[in-house]
């Protein structure tokens, strides 16, 4: 789902779409990633001729005062 749609989704509670979105950037952007995420399946995938692994799976792991 993009976070778009999830706001859409949890638009009947504002607190909470801001929570998720946040917690989607930080799993999308954060530079400290390879902290808190443990990639567990890639495919190969071809882009303009260029062999390249997309990752199709992760685990995150927060600490409890992240998630607080």
């Amino acid at each position: 789902l993009s976070v778009a749609l999830s706001g859409t989704i949890l638009s009947r509670c504002p607190a909470c779409a801001r929570n998720f979105a946040n917690l989607y950037c930080n799993n999308i952007c954060s530079p400290d990633q390879s902290l808190f995420t443990n990639v567990t399946r890639v495919v190969n995938h071809t882009v303009v001729g260029k062999p390249q692994l997309a990752v199709v799976e992760y685990q995150c792991f927060y600490q409890q005062d992240f998630a607080d």
